[in-house]
């Protein structure tokens, strides 16, 4: 896969995923990396970039842009959050 620039709106629906789990999430993991144009082990670290905001995991650093939205997005309900990352 070409490499791939995150943007807001792939991140929010990482947020989602980590915030309330895959079980609340309209898509599989497997389909939310086919929205964003990533591999599923691309997704999987995109969620360790949230545990390593919140102090959790090995990983240290993590990217800005997931900072940002942690930032601004993880205090929302899930109903919010999930209208916000999924249009639903």
């Amino acid at each position: 896969m070409p490499n791939h620039t995150w943007v807001e709106s792939d991140d929010l629906m990482i947020l989602f995923v980590h915030k309330y789990g895959i079980e609340n999430s309209p898509l599989s993991k497997q389909q939310i990396a086919d929205e964003i144009g990533v591999s599923l082990g691309s997704v999987s670290y995109r969620l360790g970039n949230f545990r390593a905001i919140e102090g959790e995991g090995a990983a240290t650093h993590f990217a800005q842009l997931s900072y940002d939205v942690y930032q601004q997005y993880s205090t929302l309900p899930m109903h919010e959050l999930r209208i916000l990352a999924f249009g639903q």
